[in-house]
């Protein structure tokens, strides 16, 4: 049940920022934000906080989840959207990243994603 909870958060707060970032300033259509905003966070709190967090820690997996994000949104928006997306799937990207940051202290100290190395 805690995962359920934190990948709701995540999501929440991953289309909150499409919307805001790829929407309101970059003018996306806010279909393909929330697509994004859906891929994005599935698919980074299976690689970045199931596998990378527990194992290696906050730092790696917050970059790890903003690169993530980051080539995601420029795959995404290239493939479905005439126009160059550079500058709006860093910026997204970017900002996945700060949020990722406090997600996984959050993630850490509720005991969702055990951190691994310490058990050791």
């Amino acid at each position: 049940m805690q995962h359920v909870k934190a990948v709701g958060v995540k999501l929440v707060a991953h289309i909150v920022l499409a919307l805001v970032i790829l929407t309101l300033l970059f003018d996306i259509d806010a279909t393909h934000s929330i697509i994004i905003a859906l891929i994005v966070g599935v698919g980074i709190y299976i690689l970045g906080d199931l596998i990378i967090l527990r194992k290696i820690g906050n730092i790696v997996a917050t970059v790890a989840d903003a690169g993530s994000a980051f080539l995601i949104t420029w795959l995404y928006l290239n493939a479905t959207v005439n126009g160059d997306w550079l500058i709006a799937s860093l910026v997204f990207g970017l900002l996945v990243g700060v949020f990722e940051w406090f997600f996984h202290g959050w993630l850490l100290k509720q005991n969702v994603v055990p951190d691994e190395r310490s058990m050791k």
